[in-house]
Formats: structure tokens, C-alpha cells, sequence
């Protein structure tokens, strides 16, 4: 196929393109646990080394399937005393960053998805706001750069970096820890916003190519 057909069909085709691309992503980080619990290990660490190389994959900001909880939080994240931690469900508080990284789970915890609870919320609002431009048959207009920044950059800087800063300097920044539902919150907020930004500009700028 020559160029100018692949051109042609990504012109026509692009935002199903880019549906397909960030759902079989995330659907790939689910595959991951799916193979663990049915024994093919092999192929589900394979996964789990893969998507390390885009996403921390700490265990207490990941989604778990197959275990007692959909997710295990620090006690710092002060939920539901209901909700296990993720140090009551291990038992191990000498975890360094790359032990934790490399922990998928167990039998009992069941094993995390291989993209943490915010990179999931980003990928999944991406295809959703994809799906509702098409619907909408191109005729969303573009979200302001400001209000970009402003509900979609703000709120996951505030939420992520916030958790960096306790950590770089405790003694200037209170200890924080989010929750799966901000994270998830945030998360959706910068994906489907981005989206809302980036698809409108990149449909209006294929259409002047096609003039």
C-alpha cells in the first residue's frame, strides 16, 4: 500500500486509530494479571516488564484483580478502616522502589494491573472523548488552552506533585498520600481534556490539508 493511501486511510480513520491504540494499551496492562492467575507466568511478567518502562507500577497506586481488594493503599492514604493497606496486606515495610515495582501480587492479594490507577484513567478518558467526537461527527469545538490548564492540568499536578514534595522535603510539605478515587478523578480530568484540546486541533488541521 503506498503512501498516499496510508495517508488517505489515516486521515479518514484517525480517531478510531487512536480509540484502538489507547484501548489495546490499557487492555494489555489487564491482560497481565488475567495470565498471572491462570499460571502463564512467563508471558504476564513479560507484560509487566514492558509497560515498566512507561509507568512506576507501585503496587498501592494499582488496581488488583482477583484478590481480596480492587486496590491495597498506604494507612497514609487514611481511608475506610474497612480497606485493607497495602501494609497489612504484605506484611513488609523494608520494600525499596524497585522491590516494590517489581511486586505484582499473589494468589491471596490477587496481581495488579501493569498500569497504575492514573495512567488507566488517562488512557480510558482519551478513548472515551474519541467515541464522543465521532458521535458528534467532528463538530466539537477545541477546549481553550486555559481551561486546559485549569481543569486538566491543575488538578493531576496538584494531586501527583503534591505526594513529590512531602516526600522530597517532609519538613516544608505535609506527608500526603492520594486516594484511587482522586487519582482516577484526576487521571480521567487530564485525559479527556488533552483529548478535547489535541483532536479538534488535529481534525481541523487534517481538513485544510484535504482543501
Amino acid at each position: 500500500m503506498g503512501t498516499d493511501k496510508l495517508s488517505l486511510l489515516f486521515k479518514r480513520f484517525y480517531i478510531l486509530i487512536f480509540a484502538f491504540a489507547f484501548s489495546l494499551y490499557t487492555g494489555l496492562a489487564f491482560l497481565a494479571p488475567v495470565l498471572m492467575h491462570y499460571d502463564l507466568i512467563l508471558p504476564g511478567k513479560l507484560i509487566y516488564k514492558f509497560f515498566g518502562f512507561f509507568c512506576h507500577q507501585l503496587p498501592y497506586r494499582s488496581f488488583f484483580l482477583f484478590g481480596e481488594q480492587a486496590f491495597y493503599p498506604l494507612a497514609s492514604a487514611n481511608m475506610d478502616r474497612s480497606i485493607i493497606t497495602f501494609e497489612e496486606a504484605t506484611q513488609n515495610a523494608k520494600m525499596d522502589f524497585f522491590d516494590l515495582k517489581s511486586f505484582v501480587g499473589n494468589p491471596q492479594m490477587g496481581y495488579k494491573v501493569a498500569l497504575c490507577q492514573r495512567d488507566i484513567a488517562i488512557y480510558l478518558a482519551i478513548v472515551l472523548f474519541c467515541f464522543i467526537f465521532l458521535i458528534s461527527n467532528y463538530h466539537i469545538p477545541r477546549l481553550h488552552w486555559i481551561l486546559w490548564i485549569i481543569i486538566g492540568l491543575v488538578p493531576i499536578g496538584l494531586d501527583g506533585f503534591s505526594q513529590l514534595f512531602a516526600a522530597i522535603n517532609p519538613a516544608v510539605f505535609p506527608a500526603r498520600e492520594s486516594t484511587p478515587i482522586l487519582r482516577v478523578i484526576t487521571g480521567a480530568m487530564f485525559g479527556f481534556n488533552t483529548a478535547w484540546f489535541l483532536f479538534p486541533y488535529l481534525d481541523k488541521k487534517l481538513k485544510e490539508d484535504e482543501a
